[in-house]
Formats: C-alpha cells, sequence, structure tokens
C-alpha cells in the first residue's frame, strides 16, 4: 500500500499541472497559458459579452492578447482535491471570490446562444445562465 501511494505522489508531480504565481499573473507552464490574476477579479462584475470584450481590450503591463477562458481550461485549473471548506481553484490564484467566473462557452441549447457557460469556484462545477446576468471575469492568454 505505501508503495502504491509513493508512486501516485511521484506521477502527480512528474506529470501534474505547476502554476506558478507571478505578479498579476498565474503561470501554467504546462499547457503555455497565463492567467490574470490581480485585484480587479475580485471588483469585476460583468456580463457575457462585456467580459468578452473586456479581455480582448486588456492591458496588463504592455500585455495584450488576452481572452475570456473555456470550460475545458478552467478545469485545468480547478483542484477537487481540496477540503469542502475551501475554494476549488489552484492554491496559486491570490485573488478569488467564491462566486460565478464567466466562460467563453455558449450553449445553443436554450434561445440561441442567449445562455453562456461560467463556472462557480466554490465548487468547482460548470453551469450555464443567460448572457445578462453580470459575473466576474478572470483573463487567459497563451503563451509561445
Amino acid at each position: 500500500m505505501r508503495l502504491i501511494i509513493i508512486l501516485l505522489l511521484v506521477i502527480n508531480t512528474l506529470f501534474g499541472i505547476k502554476l506558478t504565481k507571478s505578479g498579476d499573473f498565474v503561470i501554467d507552464d504546462h499547457n503555455k497559458l497565463m492567467w490574470q490574476d490581480s485585484f480587479i477579479n475580485v471588483n469585476k462584475r460583468l456580463t457575457h459579452q462585456e467580459a468578452i470584450e473586456y479581455c480582448k481590450k486588456l492591458n496588463i503591463n504592455g500585455i495584450t492578447n488576452w481572452r475570456l477562458p473555456t470550460v475545458e481550461e478552467y478545469k485545468l485549473i480547478i483542484d477537487k482535491r481540496r477540503v469542502t471548506k475551501q475554494i476549488m481553484i489552484h492554491r496559486a490564484f491570490k485573488y478569488v471570490i467564491q462566486d460565478d467566473y464567466w466562460a467563453n462557452d455558449r450553449t445553443w441549447l436554450r434561445n440561441f446562444g442567449q445562455y453562456g457557460y461560467y463556472i462557480l469556484v466554490k465548487s468547482g462545477s460548470i453551469y450555464y445562465q443567460n448572457r445578462s446576468y453580470k459575473k466576474f471575469v478572470r483573463c487567459i492568454r497563451d503563451i509561445k
């Protein structure tokens, strides 16, 4: 049993995603992504369309080319191993509120794209809601 636990820890260390906090960003070297992580992430609530535009126009210290993350990208930073009283987002993130954050994805199941997906970081669950509701925003960009 002890050998299995050690083996699982080694595999997680070798292949697990490592996120590093660096200023106003969290860097995911494995997936080549840079996440916005600043005071704005806990102060700005926007509609889905406003969130998309906000990320497109975002300029942090001369860094541009931001976008709203997809549901699949949010799944990369959710840590389901955390205890239920903690926020399910990775510990590298400093500025997080236990609330909803818009994802770029839309659902066409209802009202022809009027519903967008979001993540509830308190539970790490994905939901959808009318895009006119205001939710928090966390932008992402690809790094080369």
